[in-house]
């Protein structure tokens, strides 16, 4: 005699309408492991097709104009003096280099080193915590570090574009006539696409 006890009765699937009512053809299961796979592939080419158009710029000229508006954006809040104004610190001075990429790809990877002069009333503090406050607010990521012996800070800004910019102000006491402060802004492109 077999033990036929169960807490619940077992259940029979709904019977499925006769061939030849009308969706009876439709209501099989092989329809919706179909319909399925389909809704699937069309949610895999959406997301591809998003993903592959991205809006960052490949060229050269393009990534050497997105990395110059973060630097010039950095150089205006930290309101440079301008040379005609104020001839004994001079202009800001621009060092740039175009290198192979990281990865050893066939794209350029474009490097700006931007060194300005600032006034002796300038502090250190107040200028970092502008550009730190100018950033955040532009939901970047912001960390600041001490930088030196000699009272000098460090600031790392990394946007939602991937571009990495570093901000260093540092006292100059090597002679009289030189600046008190000198700012620092170092920034290198995304690489560049295979030409």
């Amino acid at each position: 005699m077999t033990n036929t006890w169960r807490f619940f009765q077992p259940r029979k699937p709904p019977p499925l309408p006769p061939r030849g009512e009308k969706w009876g053809g439709l209501l099989r299961p092989a329809t919706f492991v179909s319909l399925g796979i389909a809704v699937v592939l069309v949610v895999a080419v959406v997301i591809g097709l998003s993903v592959s158009r991205s809006t960052a710029p490949t060229t050269l000229e393009g990534v050497t104009a997105e990395v110059m508006t973060e630097v010039d954006a950095i150089t205006e809040i930290l309101q440079a003096p301008d040379a005609a104004a104020d001839p004994a610190l001079g202009a800001p001075a621009d060092s740039t280099s175009l290198d192979p990429c990281p990865d050893d790809g066939p794209g350029e990877q474009f490097t700006i080193t931007r060194v300005i002069p600032l006034p002796a009333t300038a502090r250190p503090a107040d200028l970092t915590q502008a550009v730190a406050d100018a950033y955040t607010q532009r939901e970047w990521s912001v960390r600041t570090d001490s930088s030196g012996n000699e009272g000098g800070l460090s600031t790392q800004l990394l946007g939602k574009n991937l571009i990495p910019v570093q901000l260093t102000i540092t006292p100059n006491t090597d002679t009289a006539a030189a600046p008190a402060l000198t700012a620092t802004i170092r920034s290198s492109s995304r690489c560049t696409s295979a030409p």
